[in-house]
C-alpha cells in the first residue's frame, strides 16, 4: 500500500509541476488593440444587430475622369490611383467611362455633375426614390461623396463605383476629397472620430493617407481576408495580417 500511495503522490506531483511550468497568456498590445479597433471601425461600422459584412474588390479596377478639369488634378488622380494598387495588390488602370468601373467626377458642384452624369451609373442604380433622397440629403453638408456597388454584404466583391470631387474650393480640398473618397470606395466605407490621426476622420486635417491608413488598406487586402466576412471570421486573419505587417514581413500571400 505504501508503494502505492508513493506512486499516486509522485504522480500528483508531477501533475502539479506541469501546471506550474504552463506559460501565461502574454498581455494585449494595447497599440495592436488600438489598430485593430480602428480598422473594425472603417470596415465594419459600429456595431449592430447581425453586424455587418466585409466589402472589397476582386476584379480589377478600370477608372475614368468625367468632366472638366486641370489636367494637374488628374495627374494627381494617376499618382494616386497607383499608390493604391501598390497597397493593395489591385490592378487599376485608366479606362474610357463607357468601360469603366469606378468613374471619377470633377465638378464645381459634385451633386449636379451627378445628376448631369447620371447616364453613366443609371443601370446601377435599383431604387430611384432613394437614390435621389440620399443625393439631396448630402447636398445639405457633403463637400464631396462616393458611392459603390456589389453583392456585399452577400459574399459577393464590389464592382462598380462612382467618386464626385468638389473642384471649387481649391487644391487642399481636391486632393483630401480624391484621397478620402477613393480610398474609401475600396472598404473602408466607415468614418473615424474626428481627431484620428487618419484621411477617414472627416476632420479634413489630413489630405493623404497617413501610415494608419496604409495599415488598414494593406490588411483589408490581405487575402485571407475575404469578401462577406463577418467580425468574427475576419479579426484572427486582420490581428495575423497586422502582426506580420508591424514585424517587417509581407502578410502570406501578399
Amino acid at each position: 500500500m505504501r508503494m502505492r500511495k508513493t506512486g499516486g503522490g509522485l504522480a500528483m506531483a508531477a501533475a502539479l509541476l506541469l501546471t506550474a511550468c504552463a506559460a501565461p497568456a502574454p498581455p494585449p498590445d494595447p497599440a495592436e488593440e488600438a489598430l485593430l479597433s480602428d480598422f473594425r471601425q472603417v470596415t465594419y461600422g459600429a456595431e449592430r444587430p447581425g453586424g455587418d459584412r466585409l466589402a472589397k474588390w476582386e476584379i480589377p479596377i478600370r477608372a475614368a475622369f468625367v468632366g472638366e478639369s486641370e489636367e494637374a488634378y488628374r495627374e494627381e488622380a494617376r499618382r494616386h490611383l497607383a499608390d493604391l494598387g501598390a497597397l493593395t495588390g489591385l490592378e487599376i488602370a485608366e479606362a474610357a467611362a463607357g468601360e469603366a468601373n469606378l468613374l471619377i467626377f470633377f465638378a464645381d458642384d459634385p451633386f449636379a455633375a451627378a445628376r448631369r452624369h447620371r447616364s453613366l451609373y443609371a443601370h446601377r442604380i435599383f431604387d430611384t426614390r432613394s437614390f435621389d433622397d440620399l443625393i439631396a440629403r448630402m447636398e445639405q453638408s457633403a463637400t464631396c461623396f462616393g458611392l459603390l456597388w456589389g453583392g456585399w454584404p452577400s459574399g459577393r466583391t464590389i464592382d462598380f463605383s462612382v467618386v464626385f470631387i468638389r473642384t471649387g474650393l481649391g487644391a487642399r480640398t481636391v486632393k483630401g476629397c480624391l484621397v478620402q473618397e477613393t480610398a474609401e470606395i475600396l472598404g473602408p466605407r466607415f468614418g473615424l472620430d474626428p481627431d484620428a490621426d487618419s484621411v477617414f476622420s472627416d476632420s479634413g486635417k489630413q489630405v493623404d493617407l497617413t501610415p494608419r491608413d496604409r495599415l488598414f488598406l494593406q490588411i483589408l487586402y490581405d487575402p485571407r481576408l475575404k469578401p462577406g466576412m463577418g467580425w468574427a471570421e475576419a479579426e484572427p486573419l486582420a490581428r495575423a495580417a497586422l502582426r506580420e505587417l508591424r514585424s517587417g514581413r509581407p502578410p502570406v500571400g501578399g
